[in-house]
């Protein structure tokens, strides 16, 4: 099977989840491409069988290249194998709302674009202060983003990991079957 992973970052997270995935599905006999939407992908999506579509959780929506990716090829994703998955990091602040998340960030988009995925990933992310700018500093801040960390006991201080590697290699097994 031919399958393309595609996906939006901002600050590299769900780089590695998307890369992850692409290791499982080859290590399953897929033959797969993986594609940063940060730039215009160079790949046909006529070309796959499967197009696993992520995206970072950034100001509560889908990063831009992954928002254009889906607009751009929608009607062909129609007619595909399709799997969509997010990196959130509210997973892990808002445990008890995961069910909404997955309906806002997952199941909503898809419905908007008029997709019926295989499979929804919601994943945890990661946070890395450091790499924010001084206004994305400014804006979490005053949001109380920081405070939210901090009372789950998150160290802002330290780069802080959400992901669940064993969710995300075993949410992957999933779709090869």
């Amino acid at each position: 099977m031919r399958s393309l992973v595609a996906f939006g970052t901002k600050y590299g997270s769900t780089e590695k989840v998307a890369e992850t995935i692409a290791d499982v599905l080859r290590s399953s006999g897929h033959t797969v491409d993986v594609a940063d939407l940060r730039r215009k992908p160079m790949y046909e999506v006529d070309d796959y069988d499967m197009v696993v579509i992520g995206s970072s959780i950034i100001v509560g929506g889908w990063s831009k290249g992954s928002k254009r990716f889906l607009e751009e090829n929608c009607e062909i994703l129609r007619n595909k194998k399709v799997a969509m998955f997010v990196c959130c990091s509210e997973s892990y602040l808002r445990p008890d709302e995961k069910e909404a998340q997955r309906k806002n960030f997952l199941s909503n988009v898809a419905e908007v674009h008029g997709l019926e995925p295989i499979s929804l990933g919601l994943f945890g992310g990661e946070i890395d202060f450091d790499k924010y700018g001084f206004m994305v500093k400014a804006v979490l801040k005053k949001v109380g983003v920081n405070r939210e960390f901090e009372d789950a006991g998150v160290d802002i201080s330290q780069r802080f990991d959400f992901r669940d590697w064993n969710d995300i290699k075993d949410w992957t097994m999933r779709l090869t079957q």
